[in-house]
């Protein structure tokens, strides 16, 4: 097949079990009755049925697949309350047999819900347990402030030692039953992931069985990291001291576990250093690097995958598998086989699966982010022509259908690739075939005169948020710094104070976005306009990320003591002062690390933020604090002497 099957039907909000089974019925008859539209959902969903030998519970096989899930078992579990919000409320609510039938019936659970941060911020230590046995992953972290917020991280700074040795203890076995080895090596793999060659070369000497290791949390092996980085050094010594060639994993940029297209049974290290094309050296020697390690991997063994074919150029052997039938696009989240070969530079390869009949966009259903959403990504290869000047694959594309709107997950579309680059020849292409850039392109890229005209419907756009076109454009454009924007828009907006929309608003400039890598020649200075703009319209201790999912409940306070290194000193000097005056609270604990904006300046290590809340009232002792959560504890805890020293000062 081309690609994975995609679900294809939406279930209602309360779905009915003997609804579906009915669906199941009405399917089968139709597919024995040669009916083309059950043809269709069958072949799709169900590769080589046969009508004669078709049964009921091969209908409901499909059904389930449509709804998008892998089985009739795994939908009936969640029309009957296996989801992720009532793994969450079950966790809360301390009900351990609940817990456990749920994740008898549906295992990922475990490892995408967000049902373990709550077990360890609840201090439940037969949940913690039961949750790591069904997959759940301690490493991970809530979005934005990962760090800070792994389950493992979050019980160790707060003294739950029960708790840390439980899920020590899981990761411990399942490093055993993945590798044969005893211990955890989470040291090698950041070496190795971080570019730290010398040290990871230092690790594996001093124990070689590491050549065998697995992360304990993520599916990862030191060849598979090492290939993706396209580090023929180390890939030569894993080789040489045992390590699988075609040992399988999964390799990806997010910190989080990947759910797997059904039937993919991972990478192979040949695999990841074909798809994997890093920013650090793909504008440089990345394809003498790639060819040096698919050469040592292809010598000792490893055999020739899809992937690879494509990133080597191997036209004959991808027509061979072809014709077996044999051939298969498993598409992940940054693309598949038509990715590859642009992100390799490989027109001739691009042009022979478009013949082929593969889908230009790789239209594919994003791994879960939380809930049981069906959320799809497509247009991974159009995105990278559009973000590349790659002018004649791009074209080959949109003539073979590929969507110039395509919304790629979390970065967007081809038009807004281009707009980056300032690309307008791209732009242009684009239009010629329908691209239209959204609301949130024209803000974010400061197309003032354009986002001007949108307001005025004198020109084209898209929505891509859930939002009114006035709160997609204030967005882009509190994101990207353009103050005449966030004015024109704030004239179209009316939320009340409180709202708690005007959290993530407030959040925007903070990230500096269009200057995070310094490389924008636009005025940094605008972001601090924008961002006193909205403090005019809104309560300044208004709170935000407080989902079913996520419950930090922070204040925007809170988020500049934690912001990213982009910011400097002065910036959240600036933000945090323009908060203060606005008449913010310095006494607001969040939900997560139950803790003051003065602890988060204290945890971070932001001494001008420390010595900026003191001045203005924060309370340097907190006896009402939780007491791992005290200023002090979280200054001594995270090694800022500095920051310690400025607290003693204070209570002195």
């Amino acid at each position: 097949m081309n690609r994975r099957s995609l679900p294809t039907r939406t279930l209602a909000d309360r779905p009915d079990l003997d609804q579906l089974k009915r669906q199941a019925k009405e399917l089968l008859d139709a597919f024995r009755a040669s009916e083309r539209d059950a043809i269709t959902e069958v072949t799709d969903h169900y590769h080589d049925a046969d009508k004669a030998t078709f049964a009921l519970h091969d209908a409901q096989l499909v059904i389930a697949r449509a709804y998008g899930f892998e089985s009739w078992p795994k939908l009936k579990a969640y029309v009957e309350g296996a989801t992720d919000q009532r793994l969450i409320a079950a966790v809360r609510a301390r009900d351990l047999p609940q817990v456990r039938a749920m994740l008898q019936a549906r295992p990922e659970l475990a490892g995408r819900s967000g049902a373990l941060p709550v077990a360890v911020v609840d201090r439940a230590p037969e949940l913690v347990r039961v949750l790591m046995q069904h997959g759940a992953n301690a490493r991970v972290g809530i979005y934005p402030h990962r760090d800070a917020t792994g389950p493992l991280t979050m019980a160790t700074e707060r003294g739950y030692e029960e708790i840390v040795a439980i899920i020590r203890e899981e990761e411990q076995r399942r490093q055993q039953a993945k590798s044969g080895l005893g211990a955890p090596s989470d040291e090698l793999f950041e070496a190795i992931r971080s570019g730290s060659e010398e040290r990871a070369l230092e690790l594996m000497e001093s124990d070689p069985a590491l050549a065998r290791a697995r992360h304990p949390a993520f599916d990862w092996t030191p060849l598979l990291l090492a290939a993706q980085t396209l580090n023929a050094r180390l890939v030569a010594w894993l080789l040489d001291h045992g390590a699988d060639v075609m040992g399988r994993g999964q390799v990806h940029p997010f910190d989080d576990i990947k759910q797997r297209a059904r039937g993919d049974a991972g990478q192979t290290p040949l695999d990841a250093a074909a798809y994997w094309a890093r920013p650090s050296v793909e504008a440089g020697d990345s394809a003498e690097r790639f060819a040096a390690v698919a050469d040592l991997l292809l010598e000792r063994g490893a055999e020739l995958t899809a992937r690879a074919a494509v990133a080597l150029g191997n036209a004959e052997w991808l027509r061979a598998r072809h014709a077996e039938g044999t051939l298969v696009n498993l598409i992940e989240e940054s693309g598949g086989l038509l990715r590859i070969a642009v992100s390799r530079n490989r027109p001739e390869i691009l042009a022979l699966l478009l013949e082929l009949g593969f889908d230009p966009d790789e239209r594919t259903r994003f791994r879960d982010v939380g809930g049981d959403e069906v959320v799809f990504t497509w247009g991974m290869p159009l995105c990278h022509c559009a973000g590349t000047r790659k002018y004649e694959m791009a074209e080959l594309l949109l003539k073979h259908g590929a969507d110039p709107n395509a919304s790629v997950y979390a970065s967007g579309d081809p038009v807004f690739r281009a707009f980056g680059e300032r690309d307008w020849k791209m732009v242009k292409l684009l239009e010629h075939y329908g691209g239209v850039p959204t609301a949130a392109t024209a803000a974010l890229y400061r197309q003032t005169e354009l986002a001007r005209k949108i307001l005025a419907g004198e020109a084209p756009y898209r929505l891509e948020r859930d939002a009114t076109l006035a709160e997609e454009l204030l967005w882009g454009a509190a994101c990207g710094g353009d103050s005449d924007i966030v004015r024109m828009a704030l004239e179209r907006v009316d939320w009340p104070r409180g709202d708690p929309r005007w959290f993530e608003m407030l959040e925007q400039p903070l990230r500096l976005w269009a200057h995070g890598s310094g490389s924008a020649g636009w005025d940094r200075s605008t972001y601090l306009t924008c961002f006193r703009l909205l403090l005019q319209r809104c309560d300044p201790d208004v709170r935000g990320r407080t989902t079913d999912q996520q419950q930090f409940g922070l204040t925007i306070l809170h988020s500049i003591a934690a912001s990213r290194a982009h910011l400097t000193p002065g910036d959240r000097m600036a933000f945090a002062t323009a908060v203060l005056d606005a008449g913010a609270r310095l006494n607001v604990r969040d939900n997560l690390l139950k803790s003051t904006p003065l602890g988060w300046a204290c945890r971070w290590g932001r001494v001008e933020l420390v010595k900026l809340y003191l001045e203005r009232g924060a309370d340097p002792a907190e006896p009402d604090a939780e007491p791992w959560a005290t200023p002090r504890a979280w200054a001594e805890r995270m090694g800022h002497g500095t920051v310690l020293a400025v607290l003693e000062g204070y209570r002195a």
